[in-house]
């Protein structure tokens, strides 16, 4: 089997079961594989960190995240 033919056939599985399947593969990478940043990726990252630093009242709780991710996804 072809990773485009298990990739298809995972693609017709529900979402609960695809997310089972990413998440057990997940698991089993070993540590530190894609980790690494670009170097864009990673001044972006040390300005978001520096931003929260500053004033940690611009971080979102989980909770208003996913109210954002909600709202965003119903429009």
């Amino acid at each position: 089997m072809t990773v485009e033919q298990a990739i298809s056939e995972i693609s017709a599985l529900p979402p609960n079961d695809q997310l089972r399947i990413v998440q057990a593969i997940w698991d089993r990478l070993p540590d530190g594989v894609g980790t690494d940043l670009t170097e864009s990726q990673r001044a972006e990252l040390d300005r978001r960190w520096a931003e929260y630093k500053a004033d940690p009242t611009t971080a979102l709780s989980e909770e208003e995240f996913r109210e954002r991710i909600r709202i965003a996804r119903s429009r």
